[in-house]
């Protein structure tokens, strides 16, 4: 997450010592992608920061405290994500295609996959209903535990490494903001 953080900053400040990017953004046509470009920053440092910091510490030994930690470090990786993604497509002009990204799609699955009602819209009707429940002593960064349900099966506990995936996908998140600062580089020497 620190190398994420480094390119975080590297655009801020090529951001802020560019004439040419800011004449760009700040023209009236560039409006819209202006604002995504600000607000993607602030919340990027700001999810960044705290994931840092709740990594070092770790979850609560409480689990009540632990059970809202484990979900408020989820939707800050959703965060996170979203204004990447913001940011690239501010940047580039398109949206960046995120489907290669295996674990930054890991991750949104186990969220989505872990809140225990699975979107039916967005789910193939082939695709077997599965439930979960995920109780408040649930593991650590290192073992994270559900109880998953899935019709036709019995009940399995899979246990995920969440560290080591959010790890995995801060590498694809720094690469992902390294084409936007090489491209804001070429965009705006």
């Amino acid at each position: 997450m620190q190398q994420v953080a480094i390119r975080r900053d590297e655009i801020y400040n090529y951001f802020h010592g560019s004439a040419s990017c800011q004449q760009f953004f700040f023209a009236a046509a560039q409006e819209a992608r202006y604002a995504a470009y600000y607000t993607s920053m602030y919340l990027l440092q700001d999810t960044t920061e705290s994931l840092m910091v709740h990594r070092s510490k770790g979850f609560s030994p409480d689990p009540f405290e632990a059970y809202i930690e484990f979900w408020g470090v989820m939707q800050a990786l959703f965060i996170q994500q979203d204004s990447i993604s913001e940011l690239y497509e501010a940047v580039f002009g398109s949206a960046l295609a995120t489907r290669n990204l295996t674990s930054w799609q890991a991750l949104r699955n186990l969220r989505n996959t872990c809140a225990g009602h699975p979107a039916k819209k967005e789910r193939p009707k082939t695709s077997p209903l599965s439930r979960t429940f995920m109780g408040r002593s649930f593991g650590n960064y290192s073992a994270v535990t559900y109880e998953q349900w899935r019709r036709g099966s019995s009940i399995s506990y899979p246990v995920v490494d969440l560290g080591a995936l959010i790890d995995s996908y801060a590498t694809e998140a720094e690469s992902q903001l390294a084409a936007v600062m090489q491209s804001m580089r070429l965009q705006w020497p």
